[in-house]
Parts: C-alpha cells; structure tokens; sequence
C-alpha cells in the first residue's frame, strides 16, 4: 500500500518518535505540492496519534483507515474552507470524543480558504482543549496566515523517491520511466500521470519540436499535432522546458546529469544544433504561450504561434 511510502519518510519517523515520547504538538501544518501527500500524512498522523503502534487492526486504525470515526473529523466539507466550517470546528472542539481519547480535526487545502475563516480558527489553535489535535495541510504556505502558521509545527513533506513509486506504476517501461521523471517525487503527480497512455507520445512531439521543427512549409502539421494533444497542452509545455533544461546543461558539461538520462543522445543531438541564446529564448516562448492560454486566447492561434515562434528564434539564433 501507498501508506507504507509515506511511513517510511524521515518526517513521519520524526513525528511519531514525539507521539510516543509523549510531546506531540497539538497543531501541525503539513507543506507540500502534492495534496494527495499531505492529505495521506495527515490521516497517518492521526492514525498514530490514537494507535502509536500502527497495528492496523484496531478498531481506531480500521475506522480511519476507512474514514469512519467518530472523532476524526474532516474539513472542509465543501471545496474550500468557510466561516460556518471553522465555527463548526470551533464548537465541536469542546465536545469529548466519543470512541476515542482523542479528537482530531484533519483541515485540507487551509491555503485556499477565506482569511475569515483562517482567523475564526485561531482561537482553537491558540488555546486547544487537552485532547483535541488540529492537523492542516497546504500547497502554498504564503496563502496561510502568519498567526495561524506560528500556532502549528510547521512540517515540509519531502518527495518520494523514485524506488519507493515504482512498484505501484503500471504499464510500459518508457510510460513509467517518463511518469517518474516528470512526477519530480510527488506521489500524486506521477501515478496521474502514469494513466496517460499518451504520455510517450507528448514526449516524443516535445522532443520534434525542439529538434525537428525546422520549415514554415511543415507548421501545420506541428500545429496539428499539438492541437491534438489539447487537452495535455500544459505537460507538453512541461516536457519541454525539462528538456531545454538538460540541453542547456549539455551545453555546458556534456556529462552533466539531466532529467531525461534515458534520452541522453536526443538531447545532446539538440544541444548541439541550438545555441545556448536560442535554447533561452525559447524558454520565453513557452512562457508566453502558457500566458496566451490563460488570456482565453483560442487554442488553434495559440498553437500556431508557439510553432511560428520556435521557427523564427531558431532562424534568428543560427
């Protein structure tokens, strides 16, 4: 199972090493980019707090495990945190716990909530009642409030790494591979990305792009091919910039590490084709086609310009 990657992460090691020493803080905030991360290390936190050895039989590991016990509550209850939900938390705070000897309020995504509804928990976590634990998770800490972030152990959750993944990826050695690559750690991330079954294919059209693409006369056909691929348009922008990335690393020490070791030779063909100044400014050029998109710019001229610009920094770059 999954819980078993994050278990075995220097964080939780830490965290559950207080539990049983008898010194866990009462609020904790847990920080990553991966929400599925923060919300698993949440419900092991709590599954420790009411069974430090992790049996996995008890009645309290069960009931969390299955998200069913009475006094693990879980917020918010619609898609961002409100007044009313931090009020609801607030009042039921003083309430005893039914099944257990705690009660723990596990808060996802505080950093998407109102101010409002940050500032209606501070009382909670300035004054916690005896065996009442809060534990928020976030993907940006500059969106959570100073006073609710001096009020709670602050914990960073490190990215998996690649052997701790694999096992749990499916599918051909170049999909996984890729999965991983791009997945940077993030258990979310990668396992998503794992279910595309295009994902070898934006690869192989980010590679065409930067290596490839050399004629006006074939611009609609690129244009096509990333028209096609619509609905990935941002991991295809995502792939590519990794892959400047290594060539620019090439650039400059031919045995350097990249991100994409298993396609060493393509990169240093690109690398060597593209300048340095070229290789930089198409960086600029995905940046403004990311921004195009946003702008509601129709999909068709957005990719039509993204291959009309790598055409013309190439041409300018020779």
């Amino acid at each position: 199972m999954l819980d078993e990657v994050f278990k075995k992460s220097l964080q939780f090691e830490n965290f559950l090493k207080t539990v049983k020493n008898g010194k866990a803080s009462h609020s904790f905030l847990l920080i990553s980019k991966d929400a599925f991360s923060a919300q698993t290390m949440a419900n092991l936190f709590a599954e420790a707090l009411l069974c430090p050895s992790l049996c996995g039989e008890c009645e309290n590991c069960k009931k969390i495990k299955s998200k069913t016990h009475p006094d693990v509550k879980y917020f918010p209850e619609g898609a961002k945190l409100l007044v009313e939900d931090s009020k609801k938390i607030v009042d039921e705070s003083f309430v005893k716990p039914i099944f257990a000897d705690k009660k723990i309020f596990i808060i996802c995504n505080v950093d998407l909530s109102t101010e409002e509804a940050q500032n209606k928990l501070l009382k909670s976590l300035e004054e916690p009642q005896k065996n009442v634990y809060y534990i928020l998770t976030t993907s940006n800490l500059d969106k959570v409030l100073p006073t609710i972030r001096s009020r709670c152990d602050k914990i960073t959750l490190a990215p998996a790494s690649e052997e701790q993944i694999q096992p749990y990826l499916s599918g051909d050695e170049q999909k996984k591979y890729l999965a991983l690559k791009l997945g940077q750690g993030y258990v979310a991330k990668t396992l998503e990305l794992n279910k595309k079954s295009n994902l070898p294919a934006l690869f192989e059209l980010g590679l065409g792009l930067l290596r490839d693409c050399s004629s006006s006369k074939d611009a609609v056909v690129w244009s096509r091919k990333i028209i096609d691929q619509k609905a990935d348009f941002n991991l295809l922008i995502e792939i590519i910039s990794l892959l400047i990335e290594d060539a620019l690393m090439l650039k400059i020490d031919k045995n350097a590490a990249v991100n994409f070791e298993n396609f060493r030779a393509q990169i240093l063909q690109i690398a060597q084709m593209l300048s340095i100044k070229c290789l930089s400014q198409l960086q600029g050029v995905l940046g403004r086609a990311v921004r195009d998109l946003s702008y509601n710019v129709s999909f068709p001229l957005v990719a039509d310009n993204l291959v009309m610009k790598i055409l013309e920094v190439k041409y300018l770059c020779k």
